[in-house]
């Protein structure tokens, strides 16, 4: 037998198997102060047809999170495996905030990154100062309705104002990028 397999504990494979479950990858799309910002995000699903509420998942010191908190409005971008759909999701990876990935140098920790910054993209007119990325696949303009903790993470429920396609094509998926945000 493998000494590989044996070394696993129960955790490692629940792991494994939660890296299997695809994931759509979004732009959460928010403002503050008048300057709007964007995410990535990729645990967003729909949870209500009536009325229409979709459910992002935030990490509790998520900037983003506090701008919904602050303007109650965001917008979810679904982006597109074709075009430019994965160059997107590079340019919302970084936090905005520099300084919340561990481990960095004060001056790199220091950095502010507009992640909006050559992206084509407009202002929702429901979901006030928010930004919809011309470029994606689909978008909705919500309300946050709710806002949950739950485990390690903050649970924002959202009110479907207003959505439309933008663009033909398939959706940009975890499975496509080779990007994992679970287990």
């Amino acid at each position: 037998m493998d000494g590989h397999l044996v070394d696993r504990t129960e955790e490692d494979i629940i792991k494994e198997a939660m890296h299997e479950m695809p994931y759509g990858i979004y732009v959460i799309g928010t403002t503050a102060d008048g300057k709007p910002n964007g995410m990535i995000a990729d645990w967003v699903l729909q949870v209500s047809f009536n009325p229409r509420l979709v459910m992002c998942a935030f990490e509790p010191d998520s900037s983003s999170l506090g701008r919904i908190r602050q303007n109650k409005f965001f917008t979810v971008n679904l982006l597109n495996q074709e075009g430019n759909g994965m160059a997107l999701a590079r340019s919302f990876v970084q936090p905005s905030n520099a300084a919340k990935v561990r481990g960095r140098s004060g001056a790199a920790s220091a950095v502010q990154h507009d992640k909006l910054a050559g992206i084509d993209y407009r202002l929702a007119e429901r979901a006030t100062g928010c930004p919809v990325i011309e470029d994606a696949l689909a978008y909705l303009e919500c309300e946050a309705d709710r806002i949950e903790e739950v485990g390690d993470h903050v649970l924002v429920f959202g009110r479907v104002l207003y959505g439309e396609v933008l663009n033909q094509g398939e959706p940009l998926t975890s499975t496509y990028t080779g990007w994992s945000y679970s287990g």
